[in-house]
């Protein structure tokens, strides 16, 4: 009897031991519940056939997990050491993302796969991994969050431009994303993904984009049906075009709405004819890297305010004709020619400079502007084509730089006076006789005695006022 009760006492001690225990352990992991904000956090042992890892993760309220960090393992299918994979599920769990930092500066992960599903990438997840290779990114992948591969050299290289590194699911990429990722030769970007301009800084892609992104208008489709105020083209976007010929990148859905802004990006070098056609906006620039603006870009549309960027070389024929809303325009100095009927037919504008820096003004380009009461030509330009019909222009003064005045004062009805200076020698003979013949009035040429202006105007029957060089007409 005295054996059995010992026994039963050391028994009974050991359960209430058990308990005590229990109880700790249920109230240590209520405690870790408590201080996560509702939040289960967990550690997940993953054995697959072809690797060993373990990874650490958080379940926030929703039920879906976070990768928050983990050990690297091996790969039986490339013998690689440091093989990480982030999968899709872990431990019954939906894996939506990687937190922020999960693996910053981690110099044992040289090969990384997320499997397709993942969402997210938090900022600086793998930042400094110098030993990476590039990662293979999977289908569903939404947003690259910020420095999320900075400083990565990925020494890996991508067999051909065909592949794909990043997902075409990817909607966002956060500024400095792939930041001096020194190895990163090439890049093929998603279609409609909003990237910050700061992404690829300090990489061989970056560098060379203008020659190898060469995306092209098919990325632009989403213009079609596109009712946001604010339109935005992708950052990467080269060309604004399309590949299938001519067709316009823009729907009668697109051209009925009245867009607040169209932002074009800074690495955009081409723009091919009539791309915007028929577009309705109250700002838009035009970057510096697009040195030729063609025919017919915004052709009959609406445009409140155009800005043309410095760094633009040539505005071709016709380039900026037929648009409505256009009041005023400013030609940067980085313009060297401006052909034929450029503003032709912009109805609402009514004053524009031209730069000393262009070298040759087209004929024709203000014809048909009813609206334009001046043009101001600054000292420098060269050779200047006439073309004012149906405008408001009462006075012209050609600059002392002018060498040739091409073409026809005729149709500009309202013309009263004209300045043409002494320099000026090559002087198509049909500038003042036209208006004769078309029933245009009189006007009076100011100029310097004996020049091909007062030869020309006394042949006409126009009155010649003598003015010294240079002199502003009253």
């Amino acid at each position: 009897m005295i054996k059995v009760s010992l026994v039963f006492d050391v028994f009974t001690k050991g359960i209430e031991v058990m308990k005590r225990k229990r109880n700790f352990i249920l109230a240590a992991c209520f405690l870790c519940l408590l201080l996560s904000g509702g939040r289960m956090i967990g550690f997940a042992e993953e054995i697959h056939p072809d690797k060993e890892q373990h990874l650490t993760y958080e379940i926030n309220d929703n039920g879906e997990t976070v990768i928050t960090g983990g050990e690297t393992g091996s790969s039986y299918f490339n013998g690689n050491n440091g093989y990480l994979e982030i999968p899709n599920v872990i431990d019954g769990y939906r894996v939506v993302g990687i937190a922020n930092r999960a693996f910053a500066y981690r110099q044992d992960i040289h090969c990384l796969r997320i499997e397709e599903g993942v969402r997210y990438i938090g900022a600086y997840a793998f930042a400094g991994c110098r030993h990476m290779d590039t990662p293979s990114l999977g289908e569903g992948l939404q947003a690259i969050g910020e420095g999320a591969f900075r400083d990565n050299l990925f020494t890996g290289r991508i067999v051909s431009r065909g592949d794909v590194f990043l997902p075409g699911s990817i909607m966002s990429i956060g500024k400095e994303a792939f930041d001096c990722c020194s190895h990163l030769q090439y890049m093929r970007l998603p279609k409609y993904a909003n990237i910050d301009s700061s992404v690829f800084e300090g990489t061989p892609w970056q560098e060379e984009r203008d020659e190898l992104c060469q995306i092209r208008g098919d990325c632009l489709v989403a213009i079609n049906e596109n009712i946001n105020q604010v339109l935005n083209i992708p950052y990467g976007v080269t060309r604004l075009a399309n590949e299938e010929g001519p067709r316009l990148l823009i729907d009668d859905v697109s051209r009925q709405t009245v867009y607040e802004e169209i932002i074009l990006p800074d690495t955009l070098t081409e723009i091919r004819g009539q791309s915007l056609e028929g577009i309705r906006v109250k700002r838009i620039e035009i970057p510096g890297g697009v040195k030729y603006i063609p025919i017919g870009f915004l052709g009959y549309g609406e445009v409140s305010e155009l800005v043309l960027s410095e760094g633009i070389e040539v505005i071709g024929p016709g380039a900026l004709s037929n648009i409505d809303g256009m009041e005023t325009i400013c030609v940067p100095g980085s313009v060297r020619r401006i052909y034929d009927n450029a503003f032709a037919g912009c109805g609402d504008l009514r004053r524009i400079i031209i730069p000393g820096t262009v070298e040759k003004v087209g004929e024709n380009v203000f014809d048909w502007c009813e609206n334009l009461t001046e043009v101001v030509y600054k000292e420098g330009i060269q050779e200047i084509g006439c073309g004012y019909a149906d405008t408001r222009i009462k006075r012209i003064q050609f600059p002392e730089s002018a060498v040739r005045i091409r073409g026809s004062l005729a149709y500009a009805g309202k013309l009263e006076r004209v300045y043409i200076p002494a320099g000026a020698v090559e002087i198509d003979n049909g500038i003042f006789s036209l208006r004769e013949k078309y029933g245009d009035g009189s006007i009076t040429v100011y100029g310097q005695k004996g020049s091909r202006a007062e030869e020309l105007a006394v042949q006409s029957g126009y009155e010649f006022i003598e003015v010294e060089s240079g002199d502003e007409m009253p």
